[in-house]
């Protein structure tokens, strides 16, 4: 059985403060994150190889994904045994966006392929290093029966940052290193005063501390037994594999658009952020409401499988009308989908981890699934539409959604 989280909320007070700069990291991190992966890069790929774009993309998220895979949980892990001035998160947080800022102003220079797909991988592992601690303050200073709204308003942060993001960029996909520069200053202006208002070195005295262990047993601790912990493994599986479905579609939107659709690159790219504006706006309206309501009602389990079949009807609508009319039906309900789910499945995993007092190491293994599942998705969906084209890869978006919810149903702990 899942031992409960400690509820250690009651003698931290501030809830709102907290909630603001989890919001705020959240917005600024994803301004730039999603005006970057989604906008520059993409365009960078183009304007290098237009040939080989698809191939390109999907090789450059294959390369992140890995790179997340491995930092994700080992900056959550480091998080748990920190001490400071500014408590057990924030360091890592701040190093995370100042690393992002610098990796972008190196992207600004990127002349090579070789190089935007390091640099890519870089920057995964200082978006892991800010989200892996960040995602720990919920179970550290949130009440379970806030965490509903609360991780709305992060996942609120997200999906407005990286609507904001691409709006930004895409007024720079004419000069490109331009836009580099502009997300990496929007990252660390932004990002760093919104994080040094998460600090409490307070905290450090009423958190459980994690026992310190040879390099071997925690090495070991990043395997959790699915046999002991068997919520915590089916929470895993149904986000990577709704994560991977969806992000398949999204993150190709560009290239959708210029070959599906048959827009061409540059009408593509005067469309593009008008999709991505419905797709924000239904996740918007779903996500704060969702998150209140399962906080009322106490439940998460019903949220997130209706919205993984909302997701799964969205992938179907492309393939019967492939239309801009079409892709804009099938964006924003999809919108509402993943914001009823990422509302209410961030509270659902903070309430199956293992062990409160490796709350940053256990969300940093469940995160893989989200980060590792947005950055491997370019890959998968490069191998599908190369296969198949782009009919086949809504089709493989809506079975991974219909998986994701019977991923839900056998989680026991959580109602």
């Amino acid at each position: 059985m899942t031992q409960p989280m400690l509820d250690t909320t009651a003698r931290v007070r501030g809830l709102g403060t907290v909630m603001a700069g989890f919001f705020g990291v959240q917005l600024f991190v994803n301004i730039a994150n999603g005006g970057v992966a989604n906008s520059l890069v993409p365009n960078l790929i183009a304007e290098l190889d237009e040939a080989n774009k698809v191939a390109i993309f999907g090789l450059t998220g294959a390369v992140s994904a890995v790179a997340a895979v491995v930092s994700q949980p080992l900056w959550g892990l480091l998080s748990d045994r920190t001490r400071s001035r500014l408590g057990r998160r924030v360091p890592w947080i701040v190093g995370g966006v100042v690393g992002l800022g610098a990796t972008l102003l190196g992207l600004a220079l990127g002349g090579t392929v070789a190089l935007v797909v390091a640099l890519a991988a870089v920057v995964a592992i200082f978006y892991s290093m800010i989200t892996g601690p960040l995602s720990a303050i919920i179970p550290d200073r949130t009440p379970v029966a806030r965490r509903g709204v609360f991780s709305a308003l992060g996942s609120l942060g997200i999906f407005v940052g990286g609507l904001i993001g691409i709006v930004i960029a895409s007024r720079f996909v004419g000069d490109l290193t331009v836009g580099f520069v502009v997300m990496a200053g929007l990252a660390v202006i932004g990002g760093i005063p919104f994080a040094l208002a998460l600090r409490d070195r307070k905290f450090d005295t009423v958190a459980p501390v994690a026992e310190r262990v040879s390099w071997t047993e925690t090495l070991r601790s990043f395997f959790v037994d699915p046999r002991k912990h068997p919520d915590f493994f089916w929470a895993f599986i149904a986000r990577l594999v709704l994560i991977v479905g969806y992000w398949s579609i999204v993150s190709f939107q560009l290239y959708i658009l210029d070959d599906y659709i048959g827009l061409g690159l540059a009408q593509a790219n005067e469309v593009f952020p008008l999709v991505t504006g419905v797709m924000s706006l239904a996740i918007i309206v779903a996500l704060v409401p969702s998150g209140l309501i399962s906080d009322r009602i106490g439940r998460r389990k019903p949220f997130v499988v209706v919205a993984s079949i909302v997701v799964a009807v969205s992938c179907v609508v492309p393939i019967v009308s492939p239309t801009i009319t079409g892709a804009l039906v099938s964006i924003a309900l999809g919108g509402l989908g993943i914001g009823v789910y990422l509302a209410v499945d961030q509270a659902l995993m903070t309430q199956v981890l293992p062990n409160a007092s490796d709350a940053g190491k256990d969300l940093g293994v469940l995160n893989i699934a989200q980060a590792g599942g947005q950055v491997l998705a370019p890959l998968v969906a490069s191998l599908v539409i190369s296969v198949a084209g782009y009919p086949m890869l809504y089709g493989f978006a809506a079975v991974m959604a219909v998986l994701a919810a019977l991923a839900i149903l056998p989680i026991r702990s959580v109602r």
